[in-house]
């Protein structure tokens, strides 16, 4: 599917016609016992690929922006004027265009990252004729078909064509140029524009070659799709699911290259998976050869829809492959013959024919239903119903979006919603009144609508088109843009009447107002949140562990001993021309891998590849922002900088610096030579998962979680007289057991389990979303990639999106005590509207399914405790968090041990009355600990500084919680200090 395209998505079938409750056959009985209607989902993405779903698995392809299909423009900068296939094709390429349309549009046939063939209008391929005269006369490609494209660097849409004679077209049109000049004047020169792209299953087993693909593919399905995920869509109430697959499956193992076998196992896996939690399958014949809409989705090489009488025999015997592989399977629910033929390109009559002898080849293996998709475009859904009437179990298909036309654009979100509920309901009532069908969609056409919108316009589809016959199916189950993804967007979805049942526990908010205040409790740090300085040794498998995100490095040439710098602190040149370094002077890692790296500077962006220069300019990183750090064997802090054009960094001047030195030397004098200087670095969840890479990571962090805290724990912590844990998570829990990458699945796990043990030492969980999705901090505990900060208004929406997830799993166990929306926000930058808006909607989110504290964190920085307090007064049940330490500023260093315990007493106390005496909600001090910043303290000094926070901190209304239970630092570990009697927890 194309997101940009009519038929972007699909959901549903509705209708059946005649239904006839007996067969010879056991196998075709053992289909009948269908429950209609269904409510299910696509597993669109998986077994025909989408690119626009998840674009990052093109990421891995060299030129990944000239896969097949792809169609360009070549703009003459000589003549300023644009290559032409002379009638659309048939005769001689010219280059007379002002101005590009069709007959100037060329699609691309890849040969490999290089070399391609040209696909003109009227389908012929441009290829050399005599005297070298390029011409688009060839009904396929050949050799001399066969031209490089070959990029500028640093300005990869200059271009020049090389033709299989190995000379350059020039604007002639001939192929007989020998020049090398990349300057305008030069008639050998283009100027490429990138119309269009497909990102299908053609283009990325092409794209990545029959060396990866088959790896690639591999991996992918093998992710994509779980177990797990069928278990998760049974919980919430789906019966089946509709799966796309492609006509090579057909061929598998063996298919026609560039296909890779493979996806017929992952199909043979749904089905195991579908009986095992009591669903069905329905398989869709998504894409078919020579392609019938033309779309990225259909497995079209290059956007042409070529499908027709000629191809019904070989579309026919992949049905009946699969009726005769999957007739007898228990699963089955129906097949359906090909999804969204267009017309007029796809006729009604081979349409027709076509449907006749597909619904034969299933009926000779299976009494499976067989779907028939309506045509798209100028078709009447009806047009079929009469052939649909002449056959037993028959369903008709129709895919309706609120989306891909000007119409739906310009309508607000209630048009969108009075439309469902007046022009769609008729539609389905003209068809069902008709013995005929319709869907359900997931998605509509404005960007400005807020969480309520999207519940009010899920709300009505489901209204409107829970009464289809046959059932309805989303499009679809992931997908990386947020509104398409059912997964992703439960919160949305009024049909998941019994979200709950995501819970481990029976849900009942009342078993959450039994919580004795004030909690005496510890914080489970490092558990489910990585912070790397609490046991820095899980970090030391990681090869250049010196050199993870967020990294902050400086570098020195040691041939002028100035630093590298980026000119304004980003947005123009780097220069070498800086006798000291601060902010300009400081690059920010994003590791690619152990070795390679972007580097992003003060302004956020990217240091890459510019004309005749080097330069920060790209708000995110490609290939030509991408650099090796090659270091030195025997001295690591002395490097060189390669290229993605292979070459090294090297400062020519203090004003030049420039990636096209070949030299190998170490010497000081090498331009090309700097030492490194690390000045900072991250050590969080992002880190240490993208450190060790998609492969050691899951074993890494899994033995991390199994060993780290266990049950022993909880029965140590319970037995020393605390009632409760606060237990940190990162954003990415939501989405376990597969969160986006390089985060790995398990973490939800290890939190189930921590329910499970708080209820059996009889405790409470507090649980803090410690990490939100783009930094509320900017420390390594927020997640952050490379420390900025980026959370505000943007992202409320998908935080909300994680609070709910977690009030829906947690909200019924009698263990939770409350949900802390946001762990330490930082003012200025996360501004006090942003943060009130949010903490509005989370508080909203929670209160519809449990009734347990909700906990606002107090900004850090400069802000004031009591900003929240209007907030707060407002809600029902809420906390503010604030946290304590005398560390982390000059004042705290100077302080001997007697006046950090009198600063406890005296200002800690006196802070704390006075928002208690403000009638005020109630107070959680968070975070404290008992280390403080005066040095050299005896194991007396550290119990008296305990026992005064513990007299102070007693006061807190909503009660305190201890930083952390373990940590290698000892005096932050509540355990060691128990443990070495420094602490003495005397609780009230």
């Amino acid at each position: 599917m194309n997101k940009g395209g009519l038929n972007m998505v699909y959901l549903a079938f509705l209708l059946f016609f005649n239904l006839i409750s007996c067969f010879p056959s056991s196998s075709h009985a053992q289909n009948a016992n269908l429950n209609l209607p269904l409510k299910s989902v696509n597993l669109g993405n998986w077994l025909v690929t989408e690119g626009w779903m998840q674009p990052s698995r093109f990421d891995g392809i060299v030129n990944k922006d000239l896969l097949d299909g792809t169609q360009v423009q070549f703009l003459s900068t000589r003549l300023n004027k644009y290559l032409c296939a002379e009638s659309g094709g048939g005769t001689i390429i010219v280059a007379n265009r002002a101005s590009a349309s069709g007959w100037e549009t060329f699609r691309l046939w890849r040969v490999n990252a290089s070399y391609f063939n040209f696909r003109v209008f009227f389908k012929q391929f441009v290829g050399l004729g005599n005297q070298g005269v390029v011409q688009a006369v060839l009904n396929g490609p050949t050799n001399s078909a066969t031209f490089e494209i070959v990029r500028r660097n640093g300005d990869p849409n200059k271009v020049r064509l090389r033709a299989s004679n190995g000379l350059f077209l020039q604007t002639r049109v001939t192929a007989d140029c020998r020049g090398s000049s990349w300057d305008d004047w030069d008639p050998s020169v283009f100027r490429m524009t990138i119309v269009t792209t497909l990102q299908g299953e053609y283009q990325i087993t092409n794209g990545y070659g029959p060396d990866r693909a088959p790896q690639v593919m591999q991996d992918h399905w093998n992710s994509y799709i779980t177990e797990q995920d069928f278990n998760f869509m049974s919980s919430n109430g789906l019966d089946a699911v509709r799966v796309p697959v492609g006509w090579w499956i057909a061929q598998d193992p063996n298919p026609p290259r560039p296909f890779v076998g493979g996806s017929s196992r992952a199909l043979d896996n749904a089905f195991t998976w579908a009986e095992k939690y009591g669903m069905k399958v329905i398989i869709d014949l998504h894409a078919v050869k020579d392609s019938q809409n033309g779309n990225d989705h259909s497995g079209t090489r290059d956007g042409f829809q070529e499908w027709g009488d000629s191809n019904i025999g070989e579309t026919v015997a992949v049905i009946e492959y699969l009726a005769a592989r999957y007739g007898g399977r228990l699963g089955l629910a129906a097949i359906e013959l090909m999804n969204e033929p267009l017309a007029p390109g796809v006729t009604f009559d081979a349409l027709a024919k076509y449907y006749r002898a597909g619904y034969d080849a299933v009926r000779k293996h299976t009494y499976a239903y067989v779907i028939l998709s309506a045509r798209l475009g100028p078709a009447d859904p009806q047009e079929f119903f009469l052939l649909a009437s002449s056959m037993n179990r028959v369903v008709i298909d129709v895919h309706n979006y609120n989306l891909f036309s000007d119409m739906f654009s310009s309508m607000s979100v209630q048009q969108n919603i009075d439309y469902i509920y007046n022009q769609r309901a008729s539609d389905l009532g003209r068809l069902i009144s008709a013995n005929g069908p319709r869907v359900f969609i997931g998605e509509f056409g404005r960007n400005d609508a807020s969480m309520d919108d999207y519940k009010r316009f899920a709300r009505a589809q489901l209204d409107v088109y829970d009464p289809a016959t046959f059932g309805w199916a989303y499009w679809t189950y992931k997908c990386v843009y947020n509104h398409w993804s059912l997964k992703l967007n439960m919160v949305y979805l009024a049909f998941l009447l019994f979200f709950n049942l995501m819970s481990c526990f029976p849900s009942s908010h009342a078993q959450n107002t039994d919580l004795k205040l004030p909690l005496r409790a510890v914080n489970l740090g490092n558990w489910l949140v990585t912070e790397g300085w609490m046991k820095p040794s899980r970090f030391d498998g990681i090869i250049n562990k010196d050199l993870l995100d967020g990294a902050h490095v400086q570098f020195l040439s040691t041939k002028l001993n100035k630093y590298l710098c980026a000119e304004n602190g980003g947005g123009t040149v780097l220069v070498a021309n800086r006798i000291s370094p601060s902010d300009w002077e400081t690059f920010r890692l994003w590791r690619v891998n152990e070795s390679y790296f972007n580097l992003r500077v003060l302004n956020k962006q990217f240091v890459g590849l510019g004309n005749q220069g080097v330069k920060a300019v790209s708000n995110t990183p490609t290939h030509s922002e991408t650099f090796q750090i090659v270091r030195k064997d025997d001295a690591p802090n002395r490097v060189r900088l390669k290229a993605s054009n292979g070459f090294f960094l090297q400062v020519q001047s203090e004003t030049l610096v420039t990636a096209d030195y070949t030299g190998s030397s170490w010497d000081d004098s090498d331009p090309s030579v700097f030492n490194i200087a690390i000045v900072n670095t991250l050590q969080g969840e992002y880190q240490i998962t993208n450190g060790y890479g998609p492969v050691k990571a899951p074993q890494v962090m899994q033995a991390h979680w199994d060993s780290y805290i266990t049950e022993q724990d909880f029965k140590f912590i319970s037995a020393n007289g605390l009632s409760a844990v606060r237990i940190p998570v990162g954003w990415w829990i939501a989405q376990d057991p597969n969160p986006p990458k390089p985060f790995v699945g398990g973490s939800l796990k290890a939190l189930d389990n921590a329910f499970t043990w708080a209820e059996k030492y009889g405790m409470k969980v507090v649980v803090d979303l410690h990490a939100a999705k783009a930094s509320q901090n900017r420390f390594e505990h927020s997640g952050a990639r490379d420390g900025f900060l980026e959370w505000g208004d943007s992202n409320i929406d998908e935080t909300v999106a994680v609070i709910e997830f977690l009030a829906a799993r947690y909200g019924g166990s009698p263990s939770l005590g409350a949900i802390e929306l946001m762990n330490e926000p930082w003012a200025p930058d996360v501004t006090l509207d942003a943060l009130t808006k949010y903490y509005k909607a989370g508080y909203d989110a929670i209160r519809k399914h449990t009734n347990a504290y909700v906990i606002l964190s107090a900004r850090l920085g400069p802000a004031n405790p009591k900003e929240l307090f209007p907030l707060a007064r407002s809600l029902n049940r809420v906390a503010i968090d604030v946290h304590w330490y005398n560390l982390f500023t000059d004042m705290f260093i100077t302080m001997t041990v007697q006046q950090n315990i009198d600063y406890i007493y005296n200002q800690r106390s006196s802070d704390l009355d006075s928002w208690i005496s403000a009638d005020g909600p109630p107070i959680l001090i968070g975070e404290w600990t008992g280390e403080f910043g005066a040095k050299n303290g005896s194991m007396e000094d550290y119990k008296r500084y305990t026992k005064a926070e513990l007299d102070v901190f007693g006061g807190a209304t909503f009660g305190w919680a201890y930083w952390s239970y373990k940590c290698e630092e000892n005096h932050w570990s509540l355990k060691w200090m128990i443990d070495n009697n420094f602490i003495q927890l005397n609780m009230r």
